[in-house]
């Protein structure tokens, strides 16, 4: 268990076969573009997240689905271009777990956590204004990847 203090985060939310490398090129891309990785004293996170609205003629009929990227911002930052929609995330409480070969995991990793969640009955009641979200990340040469899923605190 973990707490997650209120962060600003600028993103973007692509509907498509493969959102996921999509939004994450268009966000790279952005980031470069607005000056974000110039930046001083900054270091890039991207976290990400599944974006649910997609109908389903569009899941069905056409294989699409929905990813949200987002850069976590320092408070100051202010982009030189548009592009993405900057927000807030509120201080939270969240399960965490972290898995290695996350693309091969990942929806292990959210059972998992839900069911951990569901064995200390904090699983949430609600999810509004709250995301599950995933940061990837490279250490020793070897990719990880953090889960996150809001949590109550019982």
């Amino acid at each position: 268990l973990t707490t997650v203090e209120k962060f600003k985060f600028a993103r973007y939310i692509i509907i498509s076969p493969n959102p996921e490398d999509d939004v994450m090129g268009y966000m790279e891309r952005w980031a470069k573009n607005s000056g974000l990785l110039h930046y001083p004293g900054y270091t890039p996170r991207m976290i990400g997240w599944d974006f649910p609205f997609v109908s389903e003629e569009q899941k069905e009929q056409y294989g699409l689905r929905g990813y949200v990227a987002a850069y976590i911002i320092p408070e100051e930052f202010e982009p030189a271009c548009g592009g993405a929609e900057l927000g807030y995330q509120e201080t939270d409480h969240y399960a965490k777990i972290t898995v290695t070969d996350p693309f091969e995991k990942i929806t292990g990793a959210y059972g998992k956590i839900y069911e951990f969640a569901k064995e200390r009955h904090i699983i949430a009641r609600s999810y509004k204004d709250r995301i599950c979200m995933e940061e990837v990340f490279i250490k020793d040469g070897v990719t990880y990847m953090d889960v996150y899923v809001p949590v109550d605190n019982g």
